[in-house]
């Protein structure tokens, strides 16, 4: 194959890196064709010591170069394929909305903190509490909530372990979880009194120690799910396959997802994840939680949006916006939208969010 060589006369003064600069490609890339084409006694080595010409790219191999160049500066602003303790910031603002054909809308805000620590060579501890909870921007007043909302809170903080390659894996400590709830519970007795709330502190005691029940109950959440993805989440390029629970208290459906990104803004990366159902399950199987010997309905279709934004520099996340969608005869079943954001930018990313919809 012949190539069309050209050459740049070295002058007094030249070094690699500015001749490099005024082809817009790096000194790396400059010197690595020129070396790939040159005689062997006018290898570039450390500098420009002896070389009178450096080989130049035609146009079009610039224009390539240049390319990927960019694209890899983009993947060096994304996080890395593994976890690292500053990913997470210290407290996220979470807003839940949940809307169903046949049921009012309703919206739910809480303060989630999120500590994680190193775990040996098995990965990250990561603690969680959940505080604050709100129902339609008014604080809950029903016993029933009130009851379900203490027993929650008596077992916060939750340790979770969680692997370099990201995704809740198990629970760090499960008995402690049951040993908090049995040391608070006679204080919650003395407050919430009566059969109905023996009977609720009997099934949440029970449920936890089920410690595979509890984990579900758990990581089968919208927010466990989008607050930890796989980690390859953040630099994936191809479609990929995975399962996905639209209802937490359900099984997972098999997915299909793709991905693109958005770095226009100077300070943060936009990682926006988009996935469709591809399984076969009636939407009877999907809200009962098994499935049927046969389907005898038609099936049900999920579609799935998760953007992510994290920081450039530190790679930290700094918040995130998922919509769960349900379709059932082409129309849709239910939608569950989650939003959340490290609590002290909160304007900034809203603001940074209205922007971009703009």
């Amino acid at each position: 194959m012949n190539i069309s060589i050209s050459t740049y006369q070295v002058k007094k003064g030249d070094t690699l890196e500015s001749v490099s600069e005024k082809l817009g490609i790096s000194a790396e890339a400059l010197k690595r064709y020129h070396n790939t084409y040159c005689d062997l006694k006018n290898l570039i080595g450390h500098n420009l010591n002896g070389i009178h010409e450096i080989l130049i790219p035609p146009a079009e191999k610039i224009a390539e170069i240049k390319e990927s160049q960019k694209e890899l500066s983009q993947t060096q602003n994304l996080p890395s394929v593994y976890l690292t303790t500053k990913f997470y910031a210290s407290n996220y603002e979470v807003t839940e909305r949940f809307e169903q054909d046949d049921r009012e809308n309703f919206e739910v805000n809480y303060s989630i903190s999120v500590q994680l620590r190193e775990n040996m060579d098995k990965g990250f501890v990561a603690e969680l509490k959940n505080s604050g909870f709100r129902k339609n921007n008014q604080d809950s007043d029903d016993k029933i909530s009130l009851l379900s909302l203490a027993c929650m809170e008596s077992i916060f903080p939750i340790s979770f372990l969680i692997p370099a390659q990201g995704k809740i894996k198990g629970f760090y400590d499960h008995k402690s979880i049951i040993k908090k709830f049995e040391s608070k519970r006679t204080d919650l007795e003395d407050f919430f009194v009566g059969e109905v709330a023996t009977s609720y502190f009997n099934k949440f005691h029970a449920s936890l120690t089920n410690e595979t029940f509890l984990l579900k109950r758990f990581s089968a959440t919208l927010l466990y799910q989008v607050l930890f993805p796989e980690m390859d989440w953040f630099r994936r390029k191809k479609e990929w396959k995975e399962n996905f629970y639209f209802i937490s208290n359900s099984f997972p459906l098999k997915c299909k997802f793709e991905i693109e990104y958005n770095h226009d803004n100077p300070d943060v990366v936009e990682t926006i994840i988009h996935g469709n159902s591809i399984d076969d399950c009636s939407l009877q199987e999907l809200i009962k939680g098994y499935r049927f010997e046969e389907m005898r309905e038609e099936k049900v279709s999920g579609k799935i949006q998760i953007k992510y934004t994290t920081d450039k520099i530190t790679k930290q996340l700094l918040g995130a916006d998922a919509e769960v969608t349900l379709w059932y005869e082409d129309e849709i079943y239910s939608k569950h939208i989650l939003t959340f954001v490290e609590k002290k930018k909160e304007k900034e990313f809203k603001k940074f969010s209205t922007l971009v919809e703009e």
